[in-house]
């Protein structure tokens, strides 16, 4: 079994060229990352910031600078076209009013695989 995972492992990075063998990834570069990308309900949403605390990224802030008293709660970027959200769905479960929506999940491109999914998702086992 051992052999068998080594030679998995193996076949995979027989397809990178040499030059991606070698990359060390940016994650502040849109053409490596794409973060999340979350929608806000402006009619819904109550401004309680329970998406801010509850954001394990802290990518989700109240814009208090904005002039309003109570902002709509928007993405932070770390630079133009990125955020720190990973599309974890932690606000989505949290707000109360339903105000928030995943637009976009977080991929990593290039030869960046996520280990805890499978092309075909399925529920959980029951225990």
């Amino acid at each position: 079994m051992i052999r068998r995972a080594r030679k998995d492992r193996g076949s995979d990075m027989n397809r990178l060229s040499i030059s991606d063998r070698f990359l060390i990834p940016t994650y502040i570069d849109p053409n490596q990352m794409v973060s999340g990308l979350l929608e806000f309900s402006d009619s819904k949403c109550k401004r309680c910031g329970v998406c801010t605390y509850i954001c394990p990224a802290r990518s989700i802030v109240m814009d208090k600078a904005s002039g309003k008293e109570k902002p709509l709660p928007r993405l932070n970027d770390i630079v133009p076209g990125v955020s720190a959200c990973i599309a974890c769905g932690c606000c989505v479960a949290a707000c109360p009013e339903g105000a928030i929506s995943i637009k976009r999940g977080f991929y990593a491109t290039k030869f960046y695989t996520r280990l805890h999914q499978t092309k075909t998702l399925s529920a959980p086992k029951k225990y």
